[in-house]
């Protein structure tokens, strides 16, 4: 299953793609946090060419971005959210 959209550049969808398989399994995901070397290192992608798709993202509202420059930090913080059909059944109260 991919969770990257089409609308996207490449080296963005991969880092959605990394932060999607990151997190699908567990039920209490931590968040990711790093500078652009740290997200290159965990991708295998270049610092420099990395930016581009952490900015990306951080427009889309994916990422929060902390600092300015070759020192800012970018964080993914997950959202745990049990929907209804997950809950199985429930009776009314009352």
């Amino acid at each position: 299953m991919s969770y990257a959209e089409t609308n996207m550049g490449e080296t963005a969808q991969e880092i959605k793609q990394y932060i999607y398989d990151s997190t699908i399994f567990e039920t209490d995901p931590p968040a990711l946090k790093g500078d652009a070397t740290w997200w290159a290192g965990q991708l295998g992608i270049d610092a420099e060419q990395i930016r581009d798709g952490l900015e990306e993202l951080v427009a889309a509202n994916t990422l929060v971005k902390d600092g300015e420059g070759a020192d800012a930090t970018y964080i993914y913080v997950p959202m745990t959210v049990v929907s209804p059909e997950l809950q199985g059944d429930r009776e009314p109260e009352g």
